[in-house]
């Protein structure tokens, strides 16, 4: 049936709800309940305003849906560094049981930069259902204006002591003492780490980990670094300074620096330096040597805080286990340290 016989011709451009409803012989308060799923009709009704609405190429408009609905199906996320696999992977989970849930996402990136962070969640908040803040670097009470902003609000690898929210975090100080454990068995005393962002939450956990290595009879010297490989090349040579058999970086892409500073150097891993990271990045396992590693889940920890944020987002804390896996990169200590004075300072042409 041509458009003319069933209500005369859809003007030219996009089409609207006016011609939906006079092609489907309704008012248009009825083509917005059908199409949003609002207030129900007859099956009769919904499925000539449907017919109709295929016919002209009629889309809802997203923003006068969220007003009808009050809702806009769509979650936001935001991260300190979309460039880190850690981060990418997390996403992964996020996204995927988002859409079998019939979300949408919106994802932010701050670069590290918790200025940005508070003003990236903060205009997202507007727009969507609810936020998941993956390890916010902000201060605590930005952190609080954020949840007074959202609708719902989830943490990933953070725990704020608020009433409205939840959070799902990974226990880092299992994964630093299992490390510290993996070390003493191999003979290792003195360790060197590599600290993650000064406002890391995470870094804290970590660092509370290493209490463990003093029952140990270990010796943990700790050096401010980062979170990217950059940052790891970087901190290699005063790392060296401290004379360590065996250092422990805060991540995966951290050790990846690492091991590419101690290749110019011509330091033997693991024969004058054990090296190991925390997360297990999907690269790890095919650097020369493989990194040994805390392994963690990082798509069932994104998959963990939508389950969270889809169900109870204030109940507390979910606490997320992960495993040591033992590859190339630690072995027995050396009887005899490498001097500091073999490192040299990093060439800025090989600056990575």
């Amino acid at each position: 049936m041509s458009n003319s016989s069933r209500g005369g011709p859809v003007s030219s451009g996009r089409a609207t709800i006016h011609d939906v409803a006079r092609i489907a012989a309704v008012s248009t308060a009825t083509v917005s309940r059908v199409m949003s799923g609002g207030k129900p009709v007859s099956a009769e009704v919904a499925d000539r305003v449907r017919a109709a609405a295929r016919e002209v190429g009629y889309r809802p408009n997203p923003a006068a849906q969220t007003l009808l609905r009050g809702r806009s199906q769509t979650i936001g996320v935001v991260a300190p560094d979309l460039g880190n696999p850690y981060f990418a992977e997390i996403l992964k989970g996020v996204a995927a049981e988002a859409a079998e849930g019939g979300h949408h996402t919106l994802v932010a990136g701050t670069d590290e930069d918790p200025d940005l962070e508070y003003r990236s969640a903060i205009e997202l908040a507007r727009w969507v259902d609810g936020l998941l803040l993956c390890a916010p670097r902000m201060s605590t009470p930005r952190l609080k204006e954020v949840a007074a902003a959202s609708r719902s609000l989830v943490l990933i690898n953070r725990v704020l002591r608020h009433p409205s929210i939840g959070a799902v975090v990974v226990d880092y100080q299992e994964g630093v003492r299992l490390l510290c454990e993996h070390l003493a068995s191999l003979g290792h005393t003195r360790i060197v780490y590599l600290e993650g962002p000064p406002n890391a939450w995470s870094d804290r956990q970590r660092q509370r980990g290493f209490r463990a290595a003093e029952a140990l009879g270990q010796t943990v010297v700790p050096v401010p670094c980062g979170s990217a490989m950059r940052d790891g090349y970087a901190a290699v040579d005063e790392a060296l300074t401290h004379k360590p058999t065996a250092l422990i970086a805060f991540n995966d892409h951290v050790a990846l620096g690492v091991l590419t500073r101690l290749r110019e150097l011509g330091v033997d891993v693991p024969g004058e330096l054990s090296v190991a990271g925390i997360d297990d990045a999907p690269m790890s396992a095919h650097t020369n040597p493989g990194l040994t590693t805390f392994a963690v889940s990082t798509v069932e920890l994104g998959r963990l805080a939508w389950q969270r944020f889809s169900s109870d987002p204030a109940a507390g804390a979910t606490h997320l286990s992960g495993e040591l896996v033992i590859r190339g990169s630690t072995g027995a200590a050396p009887r005899r340290r490498r001097s500091p004075a073999t490192a040299t300072k990093p060439q800025a042409s090989s600056a990575r």
